[in-house]
């Protein structure tokens, strides 16, 4: 009797966690989204909120209204602040933005530290989500050994070589890590040693941010027509 009572306990404890990891593997993605949307809508509008606020009780004042005041102040400051940010890329893409730009690129680099900060902060994102991106065509190397094969982005066709007397085209491609693109290694290969993949920049990121879960659909099996050959 007591070995029954015993079981069911265990069984009840198991049916729990499994109703919690389920409810928490449902509730996190909005979670996350959530706390995301959030924290990008308090950057974009944090600077400009207390400004907005101090307006709104100049005008209502410090009534009853006063909530509402202070959410319509919060959500202007983040309409302005997006729409000032949309306005500067605008002015970027003119020729009197890019000269804005260079100047101020050349002001910076003149600051000791400053300039090495910024140069590298600049470089990264222009690497990255740069309009011009620096990842040529995607390919796949043997790596971390001649069995396995890792996605790779070729950056570009270069002389550096381990023999200094070969003529051997080399390229330099640059092998991101899962999930985190951002860091990875820089391999210079042979040419005759690095495969192309019929996979676009954005496919291949998302392959790779994703551990691979995120395949696009022409590579994906044809369940349609497996399932009408099962029939």
């Amino acid at each position: 009797m007591q070995e029954t009572v015993t079981e069911e306990k265990q069984t009840k404890t198991a049916k729990f966690r499994r109703y919690f990891v389920t409810g928490l593997l449902v509730l996190a993605p909005l979670w996350l989204t959530v706390y995301i949307v959030l924290l990008v809508f308090e950057l974009l509008g944090g600077y400009l909120s207390p400004y907005f606020r101090m307006l709104g009780r100049a005008v209502i004042g410090s009534g009853k209204w006063m909530g509402l005041v202070m959410a319509l102040s919060d959500i202007t400051a983040f309409i302005v602040t997006v729409l000032g940010i949309a306005l500067i890329g605008m002015l970027v893409r003119r020729v009197v933005g890019q000269r804005l730009i260079k100047a101020l690129n050349s002001m910076v680099s003149r600051i000791p530290v400053v300039r090495e900060v910024y140069d590298s902060i600049r470089k990264f994102i222009d690497i990255f989500w740069g309009e011009k991106s620096n990842f040529q065509r995607v390919v796949a190397v043997n790596f971390p050994t001649q069995d396995s094969w890792i996605i790779g982005f070729v950056t570009g066709e270069n002389t550096i070589s381990p023999d200094p007397t070969s003529e051997k085209k080399m390229l330099s491609v640059f092998i991101p890590t899962a999930p985190n693109p951002t860091s990875g290694y820089l391999l210079l290969a042979e040419e005759k040693n690095v495969r192309p993949l019929s996979l676009t920049v954005d496919e291949a990121m998302k392959l790779i941010v994703t551990g691979g879960t995120l395949v696009p659909e022409r590579y994906l099996p044809n369940t349609d027509a497996a399932a009408s050959n099962i029939d």
